[in-house]
């Protein structure tokens, strides 16, 4: 009966570890990429400046906040947004975002793609120049999540192959990717096991690797009780 339970304990140990085993090295190793790294290098903080601006209304300005709410009615924010140093009117309404210049009343939005490059540069740290710009209306990369299309993707020839995302109805700076980031991401897909959208850490897959490696530690100590039970067993039969 011991004999039998030994090789159960064995069989079951081997190939449980196979797995867990597997899966341990990854998590080791994505787990000391994400310690060895710093957060604020991942999230691409040294990578940007000019985040704090500046903002003043032009004197006079033709257009007012009451003229605004009038113009629209349906609007679910009204605020002030600087861009390039300079201050413009901000409107968000149910079903569209408008910039509109305080001195002359103009509609701005969606910025071209000569604005949205003075943009990237003067948010940029570096001093690389513009690889390429293109404006995403579908089928967005992976690395933007579910962030609201479209936006304007600018990469910059640097060592990082660093992308600002920038909103052409804001001119804000959505968010920025580098490689680092994008092998944090791989690394974080791995580490998680969710191999779809790369954010749920409560996935059956998971779940089902966390049990694997509870049977494998669990194996491995009724291994070990048959272990010392064989032991004792020799032991007895020599005296």
């Amino acid at each position: 009966m011991i004999k039998q339970g030994n090789i159960l304990a064995r069989t079951l140990h081997k190939w449980v570890g196979l797995f867990a085993g597997l899966q341990l090295l990854i998590w080791l190793a994505s787990g000391l990429y994400m310690v060895i790294v710093q957060l604020d290098f991942i999230h691409g903080d040294p990578m940007v400046i000019n985040m704090q601006q500046t903002m003043a209304l032009p004197e006079p300005a033709s257009l007012s906040m009451a003229t605004l709410r009038t113009q629209y009615p349906d609007a679910t924010r009204i605020g002030l947004k600087p861009i390039l140093g300079k201050t413009y009117y901000s409107v968000n309404t149910i079903s569209n975002r408008y910039l509109i210049e305080p001195k002359t009343a103009a509609v701005i939005s969606p910025l071209d793609e000569t604005t949205v490059r003075d943009i990237a540069v003067f948010h940029f740290s570096g001093d690389a120049r513009i690889r390429k710009a293109s404006l995403i209306t579908s089928d967005p990369p992976m690395e933007i999540q579910r962030r609201r299309l479209p936006l304007w993707r600018i990469d910059f020839d640097d060592p990082f192959s660093t992308s600002f995302y920038i909103d052409p109805y804001s001119g804000s700076l959505v968010t920025r990717r580098h490689q680092y980031w994008r092998i944090f991401d791989f690394l974080w897909m791995l580490h998680i096991m969710d191999y779809d959208q790369r954010t749920d850490a409560h996935n059956l897959l998971l779940i089902s690797a966390e049990v694997t490696g509870l049977a494998f530690t669990i194996s491995g100590l009724w291994l070990l009780f048959y272990s010392f039970s064989g032991r004792r067993k020799k032991q007895a039969v020599t005296k």
